[in-house]
């Protein structure tokens, strides 16, 4: 991988900090127009890289030490495999400006990448379907958008 270890223009990147602020830790957090990334360790390194259209939502947490530090955890909820459907930005400093960065980067690629947030919001049973894709009257989502397929007359089947 190259020096910034994502693809793409760099727009924030960060080391993990400790409970004091010192970074002094091996684990480092990129963020470009089209994915995060996470690096950790020394010997061995990890790179777990996440594109930002599967982001599906951020949340910011601060404990009552990461408050008097200035410090902010920065969740994210992904459909990613790698990242087991979470990335955790922890010890982050400007947590608050650092989120809205993150927000304005995941909206413009969707954009980019004509992806919805509505794609990701059916899990089997959204619009009436069974866990299996199928719906009660014998169709079925094969395209993964959460109603059932038609044949172009806008009815079902």
């Amino acid at each position: 991988m190259s020096n910034s270890m994502a693809d793409g223009d760099v727009l924030w990147s960060q080391r993990k900090r400790n409970w004091c602020r010192t970074p002094f830790t091996f684990t480092t957090y990129t963020l470009t127009n089209d994915e995060i990334a996470v690096k950790t360790g020394i010997l061995r390194e990890t790179y777990d890289v996440t594109k930002l259209f599967r982001v599906v939502d951020l949340t910011l947490t601060r404990t009552l030490l990461q408050r008097l530090f200035g410090l902010s955890t920065i969740t994210l909820e992904t459909r990613d495999q790698s990242s087991g459907g979470q990335l955790v930005l922890k010890n982050i400093i400007h947590g608050f400006d650092v989120r809205r960065v993150i927000q304005r980067a995941v909206d413009e690629s969707r954009n980019v990448n004509r992806v919805s947030a509505r794609e990701y919001m059916g899990d089997g049973d959204f619009g009436g379907a069974a866990a299996d894709g199928a719906y009660a009257d014998g169709y079925a989502d094969t395209d993964g958008d959460g109603y059932a397929d038609t044949d172009g007359d806008g009815y079902a089947g």
